[in-house]
């Protein structure tokens, strides 16, 4: 892989339904998990620990902290270098010029879907529908890129009029499944405020043996619908109210997978450059 994870203390993984954003102001990007009725929310702290397997040391990953059935409302996570970060505020990986069609690297932070250029750099509103509420995960001193490319889904891009009307279809193509965050440090911090408490733990490094926070954010009913936009166009908007939808392209009598799309993970973040922050997103 282009990005090297063994190196990292901690890496953050996040798959499912949110809306990222990078703060340049507060140097850390921003992640708004929308919390509906569907969704659930899960987070796994995890610690690498060697056993014996055979005679052989066994690389492991345990549990140190888990966290299900959070409230919706009054909840905050931060993640961030506790001393000697080796990035002062955040870096966005990319390499070189990208093509959603064929761009071999699969690490390249481009593959999340963005939010602004699909609507080809014209400004966003804010959208006119009751929003759910959000879980705002802050993360500072970490490379962002995509940790898991779907490559089992490819899609079409199809422009919607405010009526619904299909105007237009395109070939699109595949998008991040995956966000990783890589954070390089002496020792990183994870905070979860849930009203007014707190609670903390602190993952100091061990060389080339990084911790794992896994987030996720997934709709695990088997007639899952696979369109997340709805969902985004609560918070963000055209101003001509025109809409897309990002549709899997199926061959005709593949079934290859056993499964009809719409029973597959189908749960993929999104990236915005306006508004900076998930704060001002509401929810």
């Amino acid at each position: 892989m282009p990005v090297n994870e063994s190196s990292a203390t901690a890496l953050v993984r996040f798959t499912g339904l949110a809306i990222a954003c990078f703060n340049k102001e507060r140097q850390r990007g921003e992640i708004g998990v929308i919390r509906d009725n569907k969704h659930e929310l899960s987070i796994k702290i995890q610690r690498p620990v060697f056993q014996e397997a055979d005679g052989n040391d066994a690389l492991v990953y345990q549990d140190l902290a888990v966290y299900r059935a959070l409230s919706r409302e009054n909840v905050e996570i931060e993640i961030k270098a506790l001393a000697k970060p080796a990035i002062a505020g955040y870096e966005i990986y990319q390499s070189g010029d990208f093509d959603r069609l064929d761009s071999p690297d699969a690490n390249d932070f481009r593959w999340v879907v963005n939010m602004s250029t699909l609507h080809d750099d014209a400004p966003l509103v804010s959208g006119e529908e009751e929003r759910h509420p959000l879980t705002k995960v802050y993360i500072a001193n970490g490379l962002f890129y995509t940790h898991k490319l779907d490559t089992n889904l490819f899609f079409e891009k199809v422009l919607r009029n405010a009526s619904g009307e299909a105007m237009q279809r395109e070939v699109f193509g595949n998008v991040g499944e995956t966000i990783g965050v890589k954070i390089e440090a002496e020792e990183v911090g994870f905070t979860i405020r849930v009203g007014g408490k707190e609670e903390t733990h602190s993952l100091k490094r061990i060389e080339g043996l990084p911790f794992r926070i896994e987030i996720k954010n997934m709709d695990y009913n088997a007639n899952a619908i696979y369109s997340d936009m709805p969902d985004y166009y609560k918070y963000l908007s055209s101003a001509g109210g025109h809409r897309y939808e990002l549709t899997p392209i199926v061959e005709e009598g593949d079934q290859s997978s056993g499964s009809p799309v719409n029973t597959m993970d189908f749960c993929h973040p999104i990236v915005v450059d306006d508004p900076p922050s998930i704060d001002q997103l509401g929810g």
